[in-house]
């Protein structure tokens, strides 16, 4: 990776305090697509940005696979149900031209209470990933590991005799094979589990709309949209259990982003109603219905198949924050949807305020991929909870740098300087905000 920042102007002047518990801080990912080495460090909302083919969805990819080896394994079942795009086997490993193809790809992650590194290879006897070597570490110590001479655990991390052999597929990964017998502190099983729970969200209207099916039904809500009425149910059941004017004002706070377009003003769930429900529509059990305020009083209630598309994308996001079984880290691939530049920014807006919300007893860590202006002027760079990165592709490779590769994918920060005060940046901007920025060229990378 090419290790310059984008040091650019702030959009508010507010430092919030880093207040984020056992989240990701650090991944380094070798050889895996178009990303052949990068070292990157995250806040709790993080948003990449940068033109088509950049390699954003591929280091959400990364993420992923991330996760799924912490939660079962690399089959291609496991690597779906994550939002990865199921590619052949060799073709996760990065392939460049004058570059020996890799025979492994490497993914390394810094939590707050463990440090995990997994290397990955195409399967020697099949068309399937499979774990090369793992190992998991807290403290400084490696407490659990697999390598070519088999599995490795630390005497004091196991209930049994540690000189016992495993036998453990080779698509399967340690913590789903092993965790039973490992002892590990309380605070790590959790930030395993929690992250174990990732997943990429890409919301597509069809199936919103009850038009197509999603073949990956998880709870609370399909990676591509299924679920909306049932989560809808949940989430409010879930809010009505919780006493307290502040529990309501939290609720109605995180699901105050549907009512952006302004044409609705009330969501019912009910049965499927003939009178308003086409026959095309693909129906769950119930149905989500929402009111038109300017419509007739006998004729204003619309199913997802009528209903606005960007009134659905907000529902979905606004249901991905509230709902209390929704991943505690997770990312959405192209935030913006279908959603104009306004209420790009007010999604995103919305997103960091409820992030932020220190009340939040259950706090996230979010990465979204744009490619609209306005959702970078949502996040402030003097916050250390907010991270920008510009993603792009190596076009000028250095003959001063033997390690810079040609085409492959960039991930720089977009930082202020050392020291710098957020009013002097205001000054020095002239007004303008981030948006304005990129669309002006004088973020680096971010238009192509």
């Amino acid at each position: 990776m090419d290790g310059s920042e984008t040091r650019l102007f702030p959009v508010r002047s507010e430092l919030l305090p880093n207040s984020g518990k056992y989240m990701l801080r650090r991944l380094k990912i070798s050889r895996f697509k178009s990303i052949y080495e990068s070292e990157i460090s995250f806040g709790k909302i993080n948003l990449f940005i940068g033109p088509n083919g950049a390699g954003k969805s591929n280091l959400l990819e990364a993420l992923a696979i991330l996760s799924s080896c912490l939660k079962r394994g690399v089959e291609p079942q496991d690597l779906d149900y994550k939002g990865v795009r199921l590619s052949r086997a060799n073709l996760f490993k990065s392939s460049f031209r004058g570059v020996d193809r890799p025979k492994t790809f490497m993914i390394e992650a810094d939590f707050d209470t463990f440090k995990y590194r997994v290397v990955l290879r195409s399967g020697q006897y099949s068309d399937y990933l499979e774990f090369f070597s793992e190992s998991f570490e807290i403290d400084g110590v490696r407490r659990l590991g697999r390598s070519h001479a088999g599995v490795r655990i630390h005497p004091e991390s196991i209930e049994i005799d540690s000189s016992r052999s495993f036998s453990i597929p080779s698509t399967r990964g340690l913590w789903d094979s092993l965790s039973q017998i490992i002892k590990m502190p309380t605070s790590v099983r959790k930030e395993i589990d929690d992250f174990a729970d990732f997943a990429i969200y890409t919301p597509q209207t069809a199936v919103m709309r009850g038009l197509a099916t999603d073949g990956r039904v998880v709870e609370p809500l399909g990676l591509t949209g299924s679920r909306l009425a049932a989560a809808f149910t949940e989430t409010v059941r879930h809010a009505r259990s919780q006493e307290g004017i502040e529990a309501e004002k939290r609720f109605q706070k995180l699901l105050a982003v549907i009512w952006s377009p302004g044409w609705s003003d009330l969501l019912r769930v009910g049965s499927r109603d003939p009178g308003i429900v086409p026959e095309q529509m693909k129906t769950e059990s119930e149905v989500i219905y929402f009111r038109d305020k300017y419509m007739k009083t006998n004729a204003n209630f619309l199913s997802p198949f009528d209903a606005s598309e960007g009134t659905l994308y907000l529902l979905f996001s606004a249901l991905l924050l509230a709902h209390p079984k929704s991943p505690r880290s997770f990312a959405v691939d192209n935030v913006d949807g279908t959603l104009n530049p306004g209420l790009v920014s007010k999604l995103v807006s919305h997103i960091v305020s409820s992030i932020d919300d220190v009340s939040n007893s259950s706090s996230k860590q979010v990465f979204l991929t744009s490619h609209n202006p306005t959702a970078l002027d949502a996040l402030d760079i003097f916050d250390t909870d907010h991270k920008i990165f510009v993603i792009s592709r190596n076009e000028s490779v250095s003959p001063q740098n033997n390690n810079s590769i040609s085409g492959e994918t960039l991930i720089r920060p977009i930082v202020p300087p050392p020291n710098a005060k957020p009013e002097d940046w205001h000054r020095r901007a002239r007004g303008r905000n981030l948006s304005e920025l990129l669309l002006g060229g004088e973020i680096k990378g971010a238009l192509g």
